[in-house]
C-alpha cells in the first residue's frame, strides 16, 4: 500500500513540473511560424517579379511607341528585349513570358480586348501586331510563376497548374512616324 501511494505521488509530480514547457510550446508553433515567414518572403519575391515585369514591359513598349524597333521584328525578339531588362530572371524568363501586342483604331475599341486567360489556361498563340504612327497599341505581358507555399497557392493561383500569372498592360498612341 505504501508503495502505491509513492507511485501516485510520483505521477502527480509530472503534472506540476513546468520544466520544458517553453520548448513544447515552441515546438507547437514553430512549424506554422516558419511557414508564414516563408510565405511572406515568397510574396515579397512575387511583388519583385511583378514590378520587374512592369518596368521591362514599359521600357520595351516605349520602343514601339517611338518606332525605335531596331532588331525587334517578331514576338520572339520582343520577348527577348523584355527579358533583357529582367536579367536577374534570364534563366527562366523566355519560358515563362507570354506577350500579346495588338493594334486598335481607337481607345474605345482597345478597352475590351479578348481575354488571354480562359478556364485557367493562357491562350496561345498570342498576337503580335505593331501599328504605324498614330495607331493605338495595347501591350500585355504575362509571366507565369510557380508558388511554393500553400497559403499563397490557395489565394493567388490563377492558372489550373497552380501557378500565378503576373501581368502588366501598357496602352498608348504611337508617336507620329512613317514606315
Amino acid at each position: 500500500m505504501i508503495r502505491l501511494i509513492r507511485r501516485n505521488t510520483h505521477i502527480r509530480g509530472y503534472g506540476r513540473d513546468r520544466k520544458g514547457a517553453t520548448a513544447v510550446e515552441f515546438a507547437l508553433i514553430a512549424g506554422p511560424l516558419i511557414l508564414m515567414i516563408l510565405a511572406c518572403l515568397e510574396l515579397a519575391l512575387v511583388v519583385l517579379v511583378s514590378v520587374s515585369l512592369e518596368n521591362a514591359v514599359e521600357t520595351s513598349a516605349r520602343k514601339i511607341r517611338t518606332d525605335n524597333m531596331a532588331g525587334i521584328t517578331s514576338a520572339q525578339t520582343f520577348r527577348e528585349d523584355i527579358c533583357g531588362s529582367m536579367d536577374w530572371l534570364s534563366g527562366s524568363c523566355m519560358d515563362n513570358l507570354h506577350v500579346d501586342v495588338r493594334t486598335f483604331d481607337s481607345f474605345a475599341s482597345a478597352a475590351s480586348p479578348p481575354a488571354l486567360i480562359v478556364d485557367g489556361k493562357l491562350q496561345d498563340p498570342m498576337a503580335y501586331q505593331v501599328g504605324n504612327g498614330g495607331a493605338i497599341q495595347l501591350v500585355r505581358a504575362y509571366y507565369t510563376w510557380d508558388l511554393l507555399t500553400p497559403f499563397l497557392k490557395g489565394g493567388m493561383s490563377s492558372l489550373e497548374s497552380g501557378q500565378v500569372a503576373l501581368s502588366t498592360t501598357a496602352i498608348f498612341r504611337n508617336e507620329p512616324f512613317e514606315r
